[in-house]
C-alpha cells in the first residue's frame, strides 16, 4: 500500500510541474519576455483547466496579468477582459466582431485605400474569418463555437454575442492566442447543436497580432491565414469538448492549417523534429502533439477524407473528457464508419512514413506532398548486416505506446524475422516489412514472422508498430536467422480488407479492399452452411482501394433471410473472412 501511494503521489508531482511549466511560459509571454513556443493557445487551456493547483505565489503572479481564479475555468475573463483595454474600436463581419484601434501602442496601419474608413488590415483579417468560417461550418459542417450571449452583465462579452477578436501587439513570439472563459451556458451545453447536449463546450475568445510584417519567413497575408485556420479550429474544437486531450487538439489544429491553405506548408517546420523521434507516442502531450497531425493527414487522404476528422469531434462527446481520456475512442469510432481502425490507421501511418513516397506505386500508404516533405522519412533505430548461417539480435526497450522503431536490414541471403515482446503480449505489437522493389513497388509484409529474400529487392526496412493502450514503454525482441529463397518466400499479405459497414446491416453493407500489389482478387458471400450466396467480383487488381457493396441479395437476385453471413476475400493464397449480421 505505501508504495501504490507514492506512486500516486508522484503521479500528481509531475502533473503540477507540468501546469507549472505553462503558467511560467504564460507569465514570461504576457510580460515580454521569449517563450519556449509561439503557439500559446496549449498553455493558457492547461492553466483553463488546472490552475487551481499553482501554488499561491504563481497564482498572485497569473493574477496580475487579469487571471480570475474565483471560477471553476481559469481565465483572463471579468468585469473587462484585459485584451479590449485601449481598443476602441470595431468592424463587424458575419459572425464575428474585430476590435482594434488605430493609435497608441497597440494600433493597426490606419492605411485605407478604398477610403471606407476601415484599415486594410482589418478588412484583411475580415475576409480570411470569413473565409475560413465558410470552409468550417458552411462546407466541412463543424459545429460553430458557442455565444458568450449568456454571460451575466457582470462579465465583458465584446458588446455583442458575434465572437470577438482583439487586435494588439502581442508580446513575444505569439502567433495569437485562444482564451478560454467559462462552460457555454453555464453547464457546457453548446446552444449552437441543439440535438445534442455536451457536457465540456466552453466559450472563449480570441487575440491576434497587430501585424506580421517580417514576423517569420512567411509574408503577412499567409500568417493571418495560418494564424486564423490554427487558431480558430480551437474556438471550435471548444464547441464541443473543451477538455479532450491537448495532442488532439493541437495535432487536428495544425492539420487544419494545411487543410485550408494547403499552399502554404507552414506545418513542414514540425516535421524534421518529430520524425526525428519515431518512437515517442503520437498522443505525446507539448510540442510533439504539432508533429502528430501527420496521422490526421494520412487519415483525411487515405481513410475518408476532412469528413472523418469531423466525426472525430462529433464523437468526443460522448465521453465525460474531464474523467476519462475519449481521444482514441472518438478517432476509432469515426474511422469505424469507413470501415478502419484507430489500430489500423497507426500501423497504415507508420508504414507510409517509411515509404513517404506520393507515387501511385505507394498505393494506399502515399501523402500526396511526399515528394515536397521536409524530409527523407523517419530515424532508423538500428541497421542489421545479416549474414547466413548465424543468428543475430535486436533488442529495444524504448519504444512508447502508439510509437514506431525501423530498422535497417542489409542482406544478400534470405532472412527469417521473428518478432517477440519481452514485456507482454505480441498482439500489442505490429512488425512490418517494407520491401522496395527494383522496379519501385513496394511488398508490405505484416506479421511476427516473416520470411525475406532479397532478391529483386532495393532496400529492406522493419517496423515495429506500438498499439498498447498502457502508458509504460515497451520491450521487444528481434530474431534474425536463415530464411527460405524461392518459392514460398516473400509472400506478400497482397490485400487489406476493410470492416463491412454498417454492421448489422438492414439492406446494404459497404466494405472496401486494398489492393498493395497487382494481383487476382476474388469475393463471395457464403452463409453459415458454406453456401455461396452471391458472387460479388473475380478478377485481377491493379494497386489502389476499391469500394464494394452487397445488396443482400442472392445470385438470382432474391432477398436473403436475416442472419448470420460471411464475405470472403481471397487472392488465391490469402484470404480474409469478414462476419456480417442482415437484420431484416
Amino acid at each position: 500500500m505505501k508504495k501504490l501511494t507514492f506512486f500516486l503521489v508522484m503521479i500528481s508531482y509531475v502533473h503540477t510541474q507540468d501546469i507549472q511549466q505553462s503558467a511560467i511560459e504564460i507569465i514570461k509571454g504576457f510580460n515580454g519576455q521569449p517563450i519556449e513556443s509561439n503557439q500559446v493557445t496549449s498553455y493558457l487551456l492547461d492553466i483553463a483547466r488546472n490552475g487551481h493547483q499553482l501554488d499561491i505565489n504563481t497564482k498572485s503572479r497569473l493574477e496580475q496579468i487579469g487571471f480570475n481564479f474565483n471560477q471553476s475555468l481559469v481565465s483572463r475573463s471579468g468585469a473587462k477582459r484585459s485584451e479590449s483595454l485601449g481598443l476602441d474600436k470595431y468592424h463587424d463581419v458575419k459572425y464575428f466582431r474585430i476590435h482594434y484601434t488605430i493609435s497608441g501602442r497597440n494600433a493597426v496601419s490606419p492605411v485605407d485605400l478604398n477610403s471606407n474608413g476601415i484599415p486594410d488590415y482589418i478588412e484583411s483579417l475580415a475576409e480570411v474569418f470569413d473565409y475560413v468560417s465558410k470552409m468550417l461550418h458552411d462546407e466541412m459542417g463543424f459545429v460553430r463555437p458557442p455565444s458568450d450571449g449568456f454571460y451575466s452583465p457582470d462579465y465583458d462579452n465584446g458588446g455583442s454575442d458575434r465572437y470577438d477578436v482583439y487586435i494588439k501587439q502581442l508580446a513575444s513570439n505569439f502567433y495569437g492566442y485562444v482564451q478560454f472563459e467559462q462552460y457555454a451556458q453555464g453547464t457546457g451545453d453548446n446552444e449552437k447543436t441543439p440535438n445534442i447536449t455536451e457536457k465540456n463546450a466552453i466559450t472563449s475568445y480570441m487575440a491576434m497580432r497587430n501585424g506580421y510584417t517580417n514576423f517569420n519567413q512567411l509574408t503577412e497575408l499567409q500568417n493571418i491565414q495560418t494564424t486564423i485556420a490554427h487558431e480558430f479550429f480551437h474556438t471550435v474544437q471548444l464547441g464541443y469538448d473543451g477538455w479532450e486531450k491537448q495532442w488532439l487538439l493541437e495535432a487536428t489544429a495544425v492539420w487544419m492549417e494545411e487543410e485550408l491553405f494547403d499552399e502554404i506548408n507552414d506545418v513542414y517546420q514540425y516535421m524534421p523534429e518529430w520524425f526525428k523521434y519515431p518512437h515517442r507516442s503520437l498522443d505525446e502531450e507539448g510540442t510533439h502533439a504539432y508533429g502528430s497531425y501527420i496521422f490526421f493527414e494520412y487519415i483525411e487522404q487515405n481513410m475518408g477524407g476532412n469528413e472523418t476528422l469531423r466525426k472525430i469531434f462529433e464523437n468526443s462527446v460522448q465521453i465525460d473528457s474531464r474523467k476519462k481520456d475519449g481521444s482514441h475512442y472518438a478517432i476509432d469510432q469515426a474511422l469505424k464508419t469507413n470501415g478502419y481502425t484507430f489500430k489500423q490507421a497507426l500501423n497504415s501511418m507508420s508504414v507510409a512514413n517509411k515509404i513517404m513516397s506520393s507515387a501511385a506505386l505507394a498505393g494506399n500508404f502515399k501523402y500526396e506532398e511526399a515528394d515536397q516533405y521536409p524530409i527523407e522519412g523517419p530515424a532508423i533505430y538500428k541497421t542489421l548486416n545479416f549474414q547466413s548461417g548465424a543468428v543475430s539480435f535486436i533488442e529495444s526497450s524504448r519504444l512508447s505506446r502508439f510509437g514506431s522503431q525501423y530498422i535497417a536490414v542489409i542482406s544478400q541471403d534470405p532472412v527469417l524475422v521473428e518478432l517477440e515482446k519481452i514485456n507482454g503480449s505480441n498482439s500489442d505489437l505490429k512488425l512490418n516489412a517494407i520491401l522496395e522493389k527494383n522496379d519501385n513497388s513496394f511488398l508490405v509484409l505484416s506479421n511476427e514472422k516473416i520470411n525475406i529474400d532479397p532478391f529483386d529487392l532495393r532496400s529492406i526496412h522493419l517496423n515495429v508498430v506500438s498499439d498498447d493502450t498502457s502508458d509504460m514503454d515497451l520491450s521487444f525482441r528481434l530474431t534474425f536467422k536463415d530464411g527460405e529463397r524461392g518459392t514460398g518466400a516473400n509472400l506478400p499479405i497482397s490485400f487489406t480488407t476493410s470492416n463491412p459497414y454498417p454492421n448489422p446491416f438492414k439492406n446494404e453493407i459497404s466494405f472496401s479492399v486494398t489492393v498493395l500489389k497487382e494481383t487476382f482478387i476474388s469475393i463471395t458471400i457464403f452463409d453459415l452452411l458454406g453456401r455461396e450466396i452471391r458472387y460479388i467480383y473475380d478478377g485481377r487488381l491493379l494497386s489502389g482501394r476499391y469500394d464494394y457493396k452487397w445488396d443482400s441479395k442472392n445470385n438470382i437476385g432474391i432477398d436473403t433471410a436475416s442472419g448470420t453471413y460471411f464475405i470472403k476475400i481471397s487472392d488465391g493464397i490469402n484470404q480474409e473472412w469478414k462476419t456480417v449480421t442482415l437484420l431484416r
